[in-house]
């Protein structure tokens, strides 16, 4: 009779097990329906819709426009000044022949005045060339009424600084390196973005995952407990046992709720950086590993001091040092400089008259300024320059290896990653098939509720650690990426298309 009851409750215990397998299955098959979301289309969306892409583009318009400013300055300029109509009525002093005394008098005049002017620096010299044609009309009224008109059809001139400081030349050289770097800026930004869609998503996937496992295990604490008052009615577990069975349904319950929270806070967040394009319903799918990258240490560094703007910054930096020096030793000696110019000008009563009969017009001038006596100041203010281009060639010194050291560290930790992904991989394998185990054994009756609930914890931390530690693995990647601006996946540099970049 004993023997009959216990296969009785055998066969009872195994056909619940089965149906309750039967169910989750279905479950899961459901679940394969729901549209997945992966690492690479949260990165699209954020590279397109994130208001930090939209940040990105506008610094980099800044020095796109600067740069072209710079390039603006090295062409010839037309300008055009015109003052068409200007009364003016006042006392003036004037000198009376007659009485030998000044005195004031009423003057009323009408001016009218245009000049067109073309002009061209010329960067390696600091050279300004000139040519301008002017027109003047001048009518006074009152006791004397005289018209005049003042012509310079035509004048050409340049100014040459001789000893002074050139900033054509240094801009030549500093210009093209900033605008560069804007375009590594723009590129080291993406990749600031990718970082935070990696953690942003990884955060969804691990509170997605943990909503998934809880409820796997709200249902199978249901049937458990439902199984365990069963076996209770047959005196198959003590009543401690069916207590614990039940308390695991309502922590269950609350942990579900828990975690849903979780999530709709994950969801929010990644909503909110991607501006609502995250499709609703969809679920994350975790990213593979790249299996066979491994990054070459060397490689990475001369690619970092080819592309990362962090290198050229500092390239730039030392061009600068070496421009104030330059200047503030050429500001702080003797200044001489030449203007010259010729032309053809013509006073006359009558506007026909004033373009005819032409005089010349001619001017040289030569200017030169020396400090006698400074007390030291032009001296004090060289060292200066010179004391801050050596401090600055020590920081560069400074800060390229540091950089260096960036590099082969961030390198080495991510090589070293694969393996940690593929030990928390195969961890959290085995932490299910024990608990699988562990569930059927508990079943069966050959293991106690203390036992099981230690193997769905492990099995649980196993989990999100092989989460956690593919999230460290891609934050890895795409920092090596944004410190040599280079796609190990593709083998290739990144590149993006700036000509069309603003009009997005």
């Amino acid at each position: 009779m004993k023997q009959h009851l216990y296969i009785k409750r055998t066969m009872l215990i195994a056909s619940l097990f089965f149906v309750s397998t039967i169910g989750f299955t279905q479950e899961q098959r459901e679940r394969l329906n729901v549209n997945k979301v992966t690492l690479q289309d949260i990165i699209n969306l954020a590279s397109k819709n994130s208001l930090d892409v939209f940040k990105a583009k506008r610094k980099y318009g800044v020095n796109y426009w600067r740069f072209r400013s710079f390039k603006s300055s090295l062409l010839p300029k037309i300008d055009f000044e015109a003052r068409p109509f200007t009364y003016n009525s006042a006392l003036v002093e004037r000198y009376d022949s007659e009485l030998n005394i000044d005195v004031f008098r009423q003057q009323q005049t009408i001016n009218t005045f245009a000049n067109l002017s073309l002009s061209q620096n010329i960067g390696a010299t600091g050279t300004r060339l000139f040519i301008n044609s002017s027109f003047n009309r001048l009518e006074n009224f009152g006791l004397t009424k005289l018209e005049t008109y003042n012509a310079t059809p035509v004048r050409i001139g340049l100014t040459q600084p001789i000893m002074a400081f050139n900033t054509f030349k240094w801009q030549k050289q500093t210009a093209p390196l900033e605008y560069q770097k804007a375009k590594q800026d723009f590129l080291s930004e993406l990749q600031t973005i990718n970082i935070k869609a990696v953690d942003l998503f990884f955060k969804w996937a691990l509170a997605s995952q943990k909503v998934a496992i809880v409820r796997e295990n709200k249902t199978t604490a249901e049937k458990l407990f439902n199984i365990g008052k069963k076996r209770y009615d047959v005196i198959a577990i003590e009543r401690d046992d069916l207590l614990n069975l039940e308390l695991d349904v309502y922590n269950a319950n609350t942990t579900l709720t828990q975690n849903l929270q979780a999530l709709q806070k994950a969801e929010a967040a990644l909503q909110l950086f991607l501006r609502d394009q995250l499709p609703q319903g969809v679920l994350p799918e975790l990213p593979e590993l790249v299996s066979n990258l491994t990054i070459d240490i060397n490689k990475a560094i001369e690619l970092a001091y080819q592309n990362n703007p962090d290198i050229l910054n500092l390239k730039l930096k030392k061009v600068e040092a070496l421009r104030d020096l330059d200047r503030a030793i050429k500001d702080n000696r003797f200044d001489l400089s030449l203007s010259a110019s010729f032309g053809l000008n013509q006073q006359a009563n009558t506007f026909v008259d004033a373009y005819g009969r032409f005089l010349d017009q001619q001017m040289v001038s030569i200017q030169f300024n020396m400090p006698i006596l400074d007390w030291g100041e032009r001296r004090g203010n060289i060292k200066t320059a010179k004391m801050n281009k050596e401090v600055i060639d020590i920081e560069l010194q400074q800060n390229e290896e540091s950089y260096k050291q960036e590099v082969t560290l961030t390198v080495l930790d991510f090589n070293l990653q694969k393996q940690l992904v593929n030990d928390a991989l195969r961890s959290r394998d085995l932490a299910k098939e024990s608990y699988n185990l562990t569930e059927k054994r508990f079943l069966s009756g050959n293991v106690d509720f203390l036992n099981l609930t230690t193997s769905r914890r492990a099995w649980q931390q196993a989990n999100e650690n092989y989460i956690r530690t593919l999230q460290n693995y891609w934050n890895l990647y795409y920092k090596v990426q944004q410190l040599t601006l280079y796609n190990f996946i593709k083998d290739t540099p990144l590149t993006q298309d700036f000509d069309n970049i603003l009009e997005d």
